[in-house]
């Protein structure tokens, strides 16, 4: 198929007929597979925020329902979803793909003439307006996460964390989008994990795709990279949320792991961010740290040692109330050797990593 290459060099901007209809759905979602298999990058991102906006924004202008148009709007988004997997997470056609969706939210309502003389009508869907809301971005973006997580590539799923890490940072969904690092850290850090498996240590297997994984199947080393590029891109959004105790999700997005649940911070506020999960997931990175110098695994160590730095260095830039959490958290807290860390009278520069 070579619609999305052909629809881009039209004298006007076309679509495929109807992709409203579940099998002309998954016949798009295989075109643009197809297109990304042959490289063809830059003709699927023109499709993506040229054609599909163009066909969404004219459509609806000249009278079509927005129900109508749900399709294509799917559509987009999983073109940039298919997009930020192959797409180099350190490169700036990654970062582009990110100014794209901001510039997608950009255009503004998408409005049109009522009749009569006065008065407008608004695109509304279910999950917001066009463009403002950016509907069913951060749903599909989590759905793709939540199913295909496991059966990625090490380097695919990094990508696609960065892309996603990225959004949440530029705050274009408000918040929504740190409900995919609810998930991801829940996998990492409060859920029982080898720190390299043996089926899976190797690095080329690792880095290719497959069906039959499942999550359980997943390592930490496997994870942790793609939990840190969260704190990387993310860390003031993740501080900021637990400062307020932020829950705002559904409640099987928002619960915690059970290890999380069975210790002491997670019987204290144990769903969505909290201070005491921040703290829980400072402490496992101190542990995964440990655990992987023992093991020699330098990649993992760095990971690790990277993440813990930028979480602590950011709350007392900020003065969090992480901070006052953590000094108000009674002994068990206080004298917790991977927290000391966060102790307000020691400097930045202090901070132990060894």
């Amino acid at each position: 198929m070579h619609y999305l290459r052909d629809s881009l060099l039209s004298p006007v901007p076309k679509g495929p007929s109807d992709i409203t209809k579940p099998d002309e759905a998954a016949n798009d979602r295989q075109a643009v597979r197809d297109s990304i298999a042959r490289g063809e990058f830059d003709n699927v991102r023109d499709a993506a925020f040229y054609n599909r906006t163009w066909i969404i924004s004219e459509r609806y202008c000249n009278g079509d329902g927005v129900d109508s148009l749900e399709g294509y709007l799917h559509s987009t988004w999983y073109m940039y979803y298919q997009l930020s997997l192959h797409t180099s997470y350190e490169t700036n056609a990654h970062d582009r793909l990110v100014l794209d969706i901001v510039r997608i939210q950009g255009l503004g309502p998408l409005t049109r003439p009522v009749s009569g003389n006065y008065g407008i009508d608004i695109a509304r869907t279910i999950e917001g307006t066009l463009w403002n809301d950016l509907p069913f971005l951060v749903t599909d973006m989590t759905g793709f996460w939540t199913n295909d997580c496991a059966i990625l590539s090490a380097a695919q799923r990094l990508n696609l964390s960065s892309f996603v890490a990225k959004l949440a940072s530029s705050r274009v969904a408000k918040d929504r989008f740190c409900q995919i690092a609810l998930l991801l850290f829940r996998s990492t850090f409060e859920e029982t994990r080898c720190l390299c498996s043996p089926e899976t240590s190797d690095e080329v297997a690792s880095n290719e795709e497959n069906t039959r994984r499942t999550m359980r199947d997943l390592s930490l080393a496997e994870l942790l990279p793609a939990a840190c590029v969260w704190i990387k891109e993310a860390k003031y959004n993740i501080m900021q949320l637990s400062d307020v105790f932020w829950n705002d999700c559904p409640s099987t997005v928002g619960q915690g792991g059970p290890n999380f649940i069975e210790s002491d911070l997670g019987k204290r506020s144990p769903t969505g961010f909290t201070p005491w999960r921040w703290m829980y997931w400072l402490k496992r990175l101190h542990e995964i740290r440990d655990e992987a110098k023992e093991a020699n695994e330098a990649r993992l160590v760095e990971y690790a040692e990277d993440a813990i730095e930028r979480m602590v260095s950011g709350v007392k830039e900020r003065s969090s109330d992480i901070l006052r959490a953590y000094k108000d958290g009674g002994e068990v807290v206080l004298q917790d050797k991977h927290l000391v860390c966060l102790d307000p009278d020691r400097a930045a520069q202090e901070v132990e990593i060894v």
